[in-house]
């Protein structure tokens, strides 16, 4: 049961509440028995009276037939017509007799009853107290009312009826979240749920835990949901980092699930920002990217094996930049036109909407140059199914560096663009070692 002052669990047989101190009601039965034996004693106290005052009546009434009849003393000896009535038929005797068996009888009866009673309300009780701590509230409310009801100076119950009240008002914050989040109004779903938390922000004990991790729980849930609403907004790593950071406090199903869509989506920017660093030769910035993007998705190796070729293409670079300009003359009358102008070949590509709505686009090139290539980078337009121009983007091959007739794969998502369809790749560029960047004519 409850403690009624404070609200903390407490065992049936507890005489005080172990938080406040507060003397209990040892157990719900004993008490409503000793209401019952108060009930009792007084209607035996009220019996045992009626009787004695019968009783006295009847010797009264003996004294006053034998000083009228002297019917007794002034019989013969020997005279045996005297009548004996049974004791059963005489009413001084059998008025008594009866009042106490019908008092017996009454007193057992009532006790019967209110111990059946008691019985039922303490039954009712435990009943009530194990489905609110299971979350029915609504139900527990209605067997502590029906309990009330045959027992309505008891404190426990009374106790218990205020925690289910507080239970139904929470509930009632909780029900109207769902209004907000349907309006997509995250912040006013929150305060929402402060509100209920601010009810029962001063009160303890197991009931008070249950409704404030429900309270917790919804407040998970829209975490999440707003989360997922603006991570489509976001294009840094470090905004997308702040959202990851955020959601990682979460251990659920679904917070797990958006964590690995923005870690994906952090190694997408750190990959395609990083490209763009190596094709001005800024290594610096390229490795710094790349290491950002590893931070937060140790283990992908998209990013680990890009990380190398930068450090690669670094050395590389500062060995040859001495000759670097000296050769630029007569590499460039070497260079097989092909690879400037045709090296790349776009074996497959395909399309597709996620579940999240988003265009996803994925292909295969193959380097058919004479010499390895890097930095690949496929440019395309969108189109609907009405092959109406929905708008262009650009992504880059992985691997970044690929040797003679290696093939790569590129992949893009297009957020938010559910109505795409397909796509015309439109320019091929790419990046000759220690040459200029070159694009498919």
């Amino acid at each position: 049961m409850f403690c009624y002052k404070c609200g903390a669990k407490v065992s049936n047989q507890a005489l005080f509440c172990e938080k406040c101190g507060t003397r209990l009601n040892k157990n719900l039965e004993i008490e409503n028995l000793n209401e019952s034996t108060i009930k009792i004693h007084n209607i035996r106290q009220a019996l045992k009276h009626n009787i004695k005052e019968d009783q006295l009546n009847a010797l009264a009434l003996d004294k006053s037939k034998d000083n009228t009849t002297n019917f007794s003393l002034n019989k013969k000896v020997g005279d045996n017509t005297c009548c004996k009535i049974p004791f059963y038929k005489n009413i001084n005797i059998a008025m008594p007799l009866l009042s106490a068996v019908l008092a017996v009888s009454l007193t057992c009866t009532y006790y019967l009853y209110e111990a059946s009673v008691s019985k039922n309300v303490e039954k009712n009780r435990t009943t009530a107290e194990n489905i609110a701590l299971q979350g029915n509230i609504s139900s527990a409310y209605s067997i502590i009312d029906k309990a009330l009801s045959l027992r309505p100076n008891n404190e426990t119950l009374k106790a218990d009826k205020i925690f289910l009240q507080d239970g139904k008002s929470v509930n009632l914050h909780i029900s109207a979240v769902d209004s907000y989040i349907k309006d997509k109004n995250y912040n006013g779903a929150l305060n929402e749920l402060d509100e209920a938390v601010n009810l029962i922000s001063d009160k303890t004990g197991a009931f008070y835990s249950l409704l404030n991790k429900n309270i917790e729980n919804k407040k998970m849930g829209i975490t999440v949901l707003q989360i997922k609403n603006e991570m489509n907004n976001k294009s840094s790593i470090e905004d997308l980092a702040g959202l990851l950071n955020k959601i990682s406090n979460y251990n659920v199903k679904e917070a797990s699930e958006t964590a690995s869509e923005l870690r994906k989506r952090i190694s997408a920017v750190a990959y395609n920002t990083a490209n763009e660093y190596l094709k001005n030769n800024d290594f610096t910035s390229a490795l710094q990217t790349i290491d950002k993007g590893i931070v937060y998705n140790p283990n992908d190796k998209k990013l680990n094996n890009f990380k190398q070729v930068i450090i690669s293409e670094k050395n590389s670079f500062e060995t040859a930049e001495q000759t670097r300009i000296q050769n630029a003359m007569a590499s460039a009358a070497l260079e097989n036109k092909n690879n400037k102008t045709n090296a790349v070949e776009v074996v497959s590509t395909s399309t597709n909407i996620n579940k999240y709505g988003d265009f996803v686009i994925k292909g295969t090139i193959k380097n058919i140059a004479t010499k390895p290539i890097s930095s690949i980078q496929i440019y395309y337009t969108i189109y609907n199914s009405s092959n109406a121009e929905l708008g262009n983007d650009s992504t880059y091959v992985y691997p970044n560096y690929l040797s003679i007739n290696d093939t790569g794969q590129f992949e893009n998502t297009e957020y938010g663009m559910s109505k795409g369809h397909h796509i015309k790749i439109t320019k091929i560029t790419w990046i000759l070692p220690q040459e200029d960047s070159y694009e498919n004519k």
